[in-house]
């Protein structure tokens, strides 16, 4: 705080003055040093466990706050903790591994908010551990209301079953939407991304919110427990803005954290009234250190960036710099625009020019930082601004050329957005914000209940799912996609009920042929390289049908050749999305004999079919996927 005129730090046996045995321990004076403008100052004790803040006085103004770089905190955040880390560990953290993947397109991402996970009655998960970290750690959980439903895999154990090899979780950081003292109420809740300490975990998940220590340590069981079973956990981070500008940052260096406009307002290209100077030194060094600290400490294996768009390039580029410094495999994707008008200074901290890390800036970001790819989810369903709209799903031809170009991840061509490879480009139909796909393709075309179950919006779901996961680029869907999840038409339920936000784990029953349908996608993109390839090699041995996919059509056709020598060498796709069968001729014919290992009832790598020629009768709503017989053969 190199402002200030005295910083002083006071002691507190609890974090909250409400707690028993709340009391003041002290209050020390802190010295700055004038050649680095630190302050410090040094307590004889035992510390561990006691809660601080800091006194700081700038311009004549003392403000009480937590430490900005906390590890730990007390109930809401609002005082920080001294925590021993290593006994926060829990049995058996020295062993626990990474999950990372060789390239990032091998991963099947499912994005989903630790409460909503295991917040139903469905869940099987325990009463004490519902909506709570330790969800994801229970084993041999059952949908328990039905009893004859005992077979049937919920929660953690049904990732492993199905396929799911990574799972996003949405903000788990300390965050000041929701009261942690307040517990069993259907309104506190929230999405969190309201970030207020950036490298403390949300207490709200834990089993006691005022022990700095337990939401630390359940946080890593719930690590562990993903990782044991193989998974991959990527961490959703908030970095553009905080939850308000009466923070920590602002308390401790006034209007130096967040960009200011010409007017010398908060800029509020966040959309929630604020956004963080990334290409000031300090910020910047912040994000970089703490992304470090949740990976080294945390063991998370990879981060979504919100709204990295106001963001800059060098800012991103320098957190991948850092992280290839701990493993190259560490993944990163974010949103690459705005959430309104962003200030853009001429400059960053090191001279060079800001340049926000936007879709069009694509080409000055590293090729391993994704970037969600908006026009092929808008080609799928239709536009995200409105539920009401379709994609080529629903039978919409203009939709086709956005399929074409999302096919190659946006590498191949400037389609709005041109991604340096398919390793830059996140390929995906739905995630939280705006509508869920069932609830998007109900609302765009029967107009009916979101609960029911319709046939053809079915098939139109299995063909969603075959889209993103027959295209390059990193493969994600909100969580429940592949069961039809509804959330009754709600399109920004960040604060909305449970009722509305919670997987009712009964849809894997009454949708078994959609769930079964999404892992024999998973099957046969995790045995087909290019899909998963993270340069452009592949690009040039993809042959996509020209009358289908670059203009107006309901077929979007293409074949793919594959230098693997013991995969399938060439393999045929074909999305139908029309109301009636179609005969399909292949642009390519090299190949005459064909097996069919997709269609529109049954998906992954078994053999549904054979096909000679170059032309198939493709069924209405639905993909044909197919690999040429003789490698087919040859694995079997």
């Amino acid at each position: 705080s190199p402002e200030a005129s005295a910083v002083k730090v006071k002691l507190y046996a609890t974090g909250s003055d409400s707690e028993s045995g709340a009391a003041v321990l002290g209050t020390y004076n802190l010295k700055k040093n004038s050649s680095t403008g630190m302050w410090s100052v040094t307590v004889n004790g035992d510390l561990k466990n006691i809660y601080y803040t800091y006194l700081v006085t700038v311009n004549g103004t003392t403000n009480e706050t937590q430490d900005v770089y906390s590890k730990a905190t007390g109930v809401n955040g609002n005082r920080s903790m001294v925590v021993d880390l290593d006994s926060t560990d829990p049995d058996g953290w020295d062993s626990d591994n990474h999950v990372l993947f060789n390239n990032a397109q091998e991963a099947v991402v499912w994005e989903v908010h630790v409460r909503d996970f295991s917040i139903s009655d469905t869940s099987g998960v325990s009463d004490d551990n519902k909506g709570k970290y330790l969800a994801f750690t229970e084993g041999g959980t059952k949908i328990n209301s039905d009893t004859s439903a005992s077979s049937v895999s919920t929660a953690a154990d049904y990732l492993v079953k199905s396929g799911i090899n990574c799972v996003q979780l949405m903000p788990v950081y300390d965050f000041g939407s929701v009261d942690e003292t307040i517990t069993g109420s259907a309104t506190n809740r929230n999405w969190g991304y309201d970030p207020v300490n950036y490298n403390v975990p949300e207490g709200s998940y834990s089993s006691n919110p005022y022990d700095g220590n337990v939401r630390i340590t359940e946080f890593k069981q719930m690590i562990q427990a993903l990782h044991d079973r193989g998974i991959s956990v990527v961490m959703d981070v908030v970095y553009n803005h905080t939850y308000s500008t009466d923070s920590c940052f602002q308390k401790t260096v006034p209007n130096y954290y967040y960009r200011l406009n010409r007017a010398g307002k908060f800029s509020n290209g966040s959309g929630c009234g604020n956004e963080c100077a990334t290409e000031r030194a300090m910020y910047r060094n912040y994000v970089i250190q703490s992304c470090l600290y949740w990976v080294n400490e945390y063991h998370v294996d990879g981060f979504r960036y919100d709204l990295m768009g106001i963001m800059d390039v060098e800012t991103m580029n320098q957190i991948r710099d850092a992280l290839d410094q701990v493993d190259n495999r560490v993944t990163m994707w974010g949103e690459a625009w705005t959430g309104g008008d962003s200030y853009h200074p001429t400059n960053t901290c090191d001279g060079t020019k800001f340049i926000p890390a936007i879709q069009s800036n694509a080409g000055s970001l590293s090729e391993r930082i994704g970037i969600f790819n908006d026009s092929v989810r808008d080609a799928i369903k239709g536009g995200a601004m409105s539920i009401a709209n379709t994609g080529f799903v629903q039978g919409s031809k203009g939709a086709a050329k956005g399929i074409s170009f999302g096919l190659f991840a946006n590498s191949n061509g400037n389609y709005k957005w041109k991604a340096k490879a398919p390793s830059q480009s996140v390929t995906y139909a739905d995630c939280h914000d705006n509508a869920a796909l069932y609830d998007q393709l109900v609302a765009s075309t029967v107009s009916g209940d979101y609960g029911n179950r319709y046939e053809d919006l079915v098939k139109m779901n299995k063909m969603a799912g075959a889209i993103v996961n027959t295209s390059q680029g990193i493969s994600f869907m909100l969580a429940g996609q592949e069961m039809a999840r509804t959330k009754y038409g709600d399109t920004n339920s960040y604060k909305s009920s449970p009722e509305i936000n919670k997987i009712n784990w009964n849809n894997i029953l009454e949708y078994q042929d959609l769930v079964s349908y999404y892992k024999g996608l998973y099957e046969i993109r995790k045995n087909f390289t290019p899909f998963t390839a993270m340069d452009k090699s592949y690009s040039s041995a993809y042959t996509l049908n020209k009358s289908m996919g670059s203009a107006f059509s309901n077929q979007v056709a293409f074949t793919v050749k594959n230098d693997q020598p013991d995969e399938w060498q060439t393999m045929a796709v074909i999305h139908n999305s029309a109301k009636k069968a179609e005969e399909v001729k292949l642009k390519d014919e090299s190949c005459t004999e064909w097996v069919i290992i997709a269609n529109d009832k049954t998906a992954g790598l078994k053999k549904l079919g054979e096909v000679s020629g170059s032309t198939f009768t493709v069924p209405a709503i639905s993909t044909v996927i197919a690999v040429d017989k003789a490698s087919f053969d040859k694995l079997a």
